[in-house]
C-alpha cells in the first residue's frame, strides 16, 4: 500500500492488486484560462446494473450509468479549443465504459473567449429540449464557433425553435451558469477542460489510453473499498473522501445531494498574477481546503511492475545509510516515512530480498515524511541522530517496531535502549540539525515524482507501494541480469549503479529526452554561454503568456549569469487574431535592439495589437515608429516568424506558452512558477 499527503488529492490511480495496468505515460497537458491561475492557451452510452449508488444529485446534461463506480464532471467551454480537441475521445471512453461512468457536462465560459457565454447558453437551451449531444456534435465539430452558430444549429434539427430562442435569452438558462460558475469555484475548478473524477481533480486534455487507466484503477479501489465492508448506497462518498479528503464534504453536499452553490459571475473573469502557481493543472479544494489535482505524472499508488519503464537518475550520496556492499549489482533506494504503515510493512520484504539476494544486494534508506503525518518529522531526525554515532540502522528498525507510537519520550527511550550518547541524541533532537539534510531527501522525492511512501528505484526504476517478495523478484531478476551483463562487459561493479542511472530522469516535470531546436535569429537575452537554456514557444496575444515572465525573470536573478532565455513566436492564428501581426511587430522591434522593451509593454497591455496599437506600443518601447508601420504594412518578417511556428509545429506543441529548459519539455505539474522553474534548475545544474 502508499501514504499520501492531503495537501493534494489522495491517490486517484490506486489499483488493485489483481489489476495490471500499462507502463505509465506522460502526457503534456493543455488547459484554458483560469481565474486563479494560468496554464497554456492552446453515441449514448446506456444504464449500467444497479449496485453502486442511486442516482441523484447535481442534474446536468448526463449520459453512461445509472448508478456508477465513475462518476466524471466535465467543466468545458464550446469555446476552449482543448475541449474542442478532447470532445471525440471523452464519448468514445464513456462508450467503452457505460456500464460504470457517468458523464455529467458543467459549463465553464471564460472570459478569454468572446462566445463562450453564448455557446454555453445555446448548450443548456439545447438541453432542456433533450439535443444537447447533437449540439455537443455540431459545435465542437467546427474549427471555430460564435453565437450565429448556435442558432445556425437550431434551425438544421427538429426542435421548437421559439422556445429555443426564448431560452437562450431566459434568467433560468443564465442562472444555470453562474450556479455551473459558483460549482466550479466551490469545488476549485478554474480552467478547461477539467475534470472531477470521483472527487479528484483533473485537468487538461487526456488521451484515451489514460482514461482507460484512470477508470480501471477506480473501479479497482471501489472493489477493495467494497471489500472492506463499504456498501454500494456510500460507495461514491467513500470514493470521493479517499481521493479528496478536503473537497468530499462540499462535491457531497453540492454534487451528490444537489444542493445550489452560490452563484458567481459569468463569463469566468481571468485574471493576473505576479507570484505564486500559474497553472490550472492544480489548485485549491472548495472552501479554501486544498483539494489538489490527480498527479498523473508522479506515482501510481500500488502500480504494477510494468510501470517501471522509466529509468530515473536517484543519487545516492556516499553518506546514505546504506545495507549491502557498494559492488552490489542491484541498488533498492526506498524513500520512507517512519509513520507510514505500508513502509513498516514493507520492512520484512527488504530484510527477506536481503536474504535472498546477498552480496548482489545493497539497499538506501532515504526520508520523505509527509506532512500529515506529525510525528514523522521527528523520528527521521531522531534516525539522522543516530547516523551521526553510527547507530542508523540500529535506530531505523526500532522506529518502526515502535511505529506508530512514536512521540518524544518513545523517541528518547529508543535512543537509550540502542545505547546511544545520550546526551548528543538530546543536543542533535533540539537542534534539529538534520532537518536540512531531511529536507533534501525529500527534495529528490518530489525531483523523481515520489510524492508518497514508500517508493522504491530498483536501478532507477521505480516500483510503489509496500511490495511482496514475489512481486519485486522479477523486476529485480531483470535488473541483476543486465548489470552481470555491464561487469561482464568491463563496467567496474561499484561504477554499475552510476553507469545505469546516469543518463536517467531527472525530474517528472522535464521530459525523458531533450530535443534539439533551432533558435537562431530568435530574441535572446543572457550569457551566451549559460547553464541553462529556457526557451519559451509564447504569442503575444495569449493572456498566460503575460505571466509567465515574472517567473522566469526570479531565476534569471536567482541564478544570477547561468540562465539564457529564448523566445520564440508561435502566434494561435485561429484564438488570437491579432497575434501574427503582434508577432512580426516583435521582430521588428528585435532588429531595432528593443525586443524586450516591447515585449513588456505589450505583455502588460494586451488590449489593442491592431496596427494602430501596436505602433502606440512600440513608441511606448522606443521604437522607431516609421521603420514599425513600414514593417506592418509590408509583413516584412511575415517569414521569420512563420520560420519559428514551424519549428514549434516540427515539436508537436499545441498551445502557449511551451517551455524548454535545456532541450526538455517543462510540463510542471504545479503549473508554471519560480518553485517549479526552480526545481528544475536546481536539477539541472545538479546533473552537470
Amino acid at each position: 500500500m502508499f501514504s499520501l499527503p492531503p495537501r493534494q488529492d489522495a491517490p486517484l490511480l490506486r489499483r488493485h492488486a489483481t489489476l495490471a495496468l500499462l507502463a505509465a505515460v506522460v502526457v503534456l497537458t493543455a488547459a484554458c484560462g483560469n481565474k486563479k491561475s494560468t496554464t497554456g492557451d492552446a453515441a449514448g452510452p446506456g444504464a449500467a446494473k444497479p449496485g453502486a449508488q442511486a442516482a441523484a444529485g447535481l442534474d446536468r446534461a448526463k449520459l453512461g450509468a445509472t448508478q456508477p463506480t465513475v462518476d466524471v464532471l466535465a467543466f468545458v467551454g464550446f469555446e476552449c479549443p482543448h475541449c474542442r480537441a478532447s470532445a471525440d475521445t471523452l464519448m468514445n471512453v464513456l462508450e467503452a465504459n457505460k456500464q460504470v461512468m457517468r458523464l455529467r457536462i458543467i459549463n465553464l465560459p471564460l472570459d478569454v473567449h468572446p462566445h463562450s457565454v453564448a455557446l454555453a447558453k445555446g448548450f443548456v437551451a439545447a438541453r432542456r429540449q433533450g439535443q444537447w449531444q447533437s449540439y455537443w456534435r455540431h459545435i465542437f465539430g467546427l474549427k471555430a464557433a460564435t453565437e450565429a452558430d448556435v442558432l445556425n444549429w437550431a434551425s438544421g434539427v427538429k426542435l421548437d425553435l421559439a422556445k429555443f430562442k426564448a431560452d437562450l435569452a431566459s434568467a433560468e438558462v443564465a442562472a444555470e451558469l453562474g450556479a455551473d460558475a459558483g460549482l466550479a469555484e466551490a469545488l476549485g475548478v478554474a480552467g478547461t477542460p477539467s475534470y472531477l473524477v470521483n472527487g479528484a481533480l483533473l485537468q487538461g486534455a487526456r488521451k484515451a489510453d489514460e482514461w482507460q487507466r484512470i477508470i480501471a484503477s477506480q473501479v479497482a479501489l471501489a472493489a477493495d473499498l467494497r471489500k472492506k465492508g463499504t456498501k454500494d448506497p456510500d460507495l461514491l462518498r467513500a470514493l470521493v473522501d479517499r481521493n479528496s479528503p478536503k473537497r468530499a464534504p462540499h462535491y457531497a453536499t453540492l454534487v451528490l445531494e444537489g444542493q445550489a452553490p452560490k452563484p458567481a459571475v459569468v463569463p469566468v473573469v481571468t485574471k493576473k498574477r505576479t507570484s505564486g502557481v500559474v497553472s490550472a493543472k492544480l489548485l485549491p479544494g472548495g472552501g479554501g481546503g486544498g483539494g489538489g489535482a490527480v498527479q498523473l505524472g508522479g506515482p501510481r499508488p500500488g502500480a504494477s511492475i510494468d510501470e517501471t519503464r522509466t529509468v530515473w537518475r536517484v543519487v545516492v550520496r556516499p553518506d546514505d545509510p546504506v545495507r549491502g556492499p557498494k559492488t552490489a549489482p542491484l541498488t533498492v533506494v526506498v524513500f520512507s516515512d517512519y509513520e507510514c504503515p505500508h513502509c513498516k510493512t514493507l520492512q520484512a520484504t527488504l530484510t527477506a530480498l536481503m536474504a535472498k539476494y546477498g552480496k548482489d544486494l545493497r539497499i538506501v534508506h532515504k526520508h520523505n515524511p509527509l506532512p500529515f503525518h506529525a510525528l514523522a518529522m521527528a523520528a527521521a531526525e531522531a534516525a539522522e541522530a543516530a547516523r551521526a554515532q553510527g547507530h542508523f540502522w540500529e535506530m531505523n528498525d526500532a522506529l518502526f517496531a515502535a511505529a506508530p507510537a512514536l512521540k518524544p519520550a518513545a523517541l528518547s527511550r529508543i535512543a537509550e535502549e540502542i545505547k546511544l550518547d545520550k546526551q548528543s541524541f538530546d543536543n542533535a533532537m533540539s537542534a534539529h540539525g538534520a532537518r536540512n539534510r531531511v529536507q533534501a531527501d525529500m527534495e529528490q522525492a518530489a525531483a523523481v515524482g515520489a510524492r508518497g511512501t514508500p517508493n522504491l528505484f530498483i536501478n532507477g526504476r521505480k516500483v510503489v507501494g509496500a511490495k511482496t517478495v514475489a512481486d519485486l523478484t522479477p523486476l529485480l531478476d531483470a535488473e541483476l541480469a543486465v548489470a552481470k551483463k555491464l561487469i561482464a562487459d568491463g563496467t567496474d561493479a561499484a561504477a554499475v549503479y552510476e553507469k545505469i542511472v546516469g543518463e536517467g530522469r531527472l525530474l517528472d516535470s522535464l521530459a525523458p529526452k531533450p530535443v534539439q531546436i533551432e533558435t537562431a535569429g530568435a530574441a535572446t537575452r543572457g550569457a551566451k554561454g549559460a547553464a541553462i537554456h529556457i526557451v519559451t514557444f509564447q504569442d503575444l496575444q495569449c493572456p498566460f503568456c503575460a505571466r509567465l515572465d515574472v517567473h522566469i525573470a526570479a531565476m534569471e536573478k536567482e541564478f544570477d549569469g547561468r540562465v539564457k532565455v529564448t523566445w520564440m513566436d508561435f502566434p494561435l492564428h485561429k484564438i488570437h487574431p491579432q497575434a501574427q501581426l503582434a508577432a512580426e511587430a516583435g521582430k521588428e522591434a528585435l532588429a531595432q535592439g528593443k525586443f524586450w522593451p516591447f515585449h513588456a509593454v505589450v505583455m502588460a497591455d494586451q488590449s489593442k495589437l491592431d496596427e494602430a496599437g501596436l505602433v502606440a506600443l512600440g513608441t511606448k518601447a522606443g521604437l522607431d515608429t516609421k521603420k514599425l508601420r513600414a514593417a506592418l504594412k509590408s509583413h516584412k518578417w511575415a517569414a521569420a516568424v512563420a520560420k519559428e511556428a514551424a519549428e514549434a509545429a516540427k515539436l508537436g506543441l499545441k498551445g502557449t506558452p511551451s517551455v524548454f529548459i535545456n532541450g526538455y519539455a517543462f510540463t510542471p505539474q504545479l503549473g508554471f512558477s519560480a518553485n517549479t522553474f526552480r526545481s528544475a534548475i536546481r536539477r539541472l545544474l545538479g546533473a552537470r
